[in-house]
């Protein structure tokens, strides 16, 4: 009984670093394919609210990048974590979960897999 335990464990395991490692390569594919759009403008949703930014998945193509809170326009956004939203202090301009965006491709890194936008008004 102790054996089936341990291998259990051990096949938990290694299905987690498999997963991983399937993520982290899936995610590299997609910034290979974003390297040459550089400049080019999307259409997405925003998947995801956090203090320093917003997460948008690309339309059609399921692709996810990040437009960094110092790429918003100029104001002091608060974050809420509650209402999944970025607002800005001064204009009161809100941004929220599920909010429809234009954004331009900036920046990709396929070493540290990470897609960089910014908006496009």
């Amino acid at each position: 009984m102790e054996d089936m335990h341990r291998l259990g464990e051990s096949c938990s395991m290694t299905e987690r670093r498999a997963e991983e490692a399937s993520r982290e390569v899936l995610q590299r594919l997609k910034c290979l394919y974003m390297r040459d759009k550089i400049g080019e403008v999307y259409t997405g949703t925003v998947s995801s609210v956090t203090g320093f930014g917003l997460f948008v998945e690309l339309d059609d193509i399921y692709i996810e990048g990040l437009v960094h809170v110092t790429s918003l326009p100029a104001d002091y956004y608060h974050f809420d974590a509650v209402g999944h939203r970025l607002r800005g202090e001064r204009t009161g301009r809100t941004y929220r979960l599920a909010n429809r965006l234009k954004v331009k491709v900036v920046r990709v890194d396929a070493e540290d897999r990470k897609i960089d936008f910014e908006l496009e008004e």
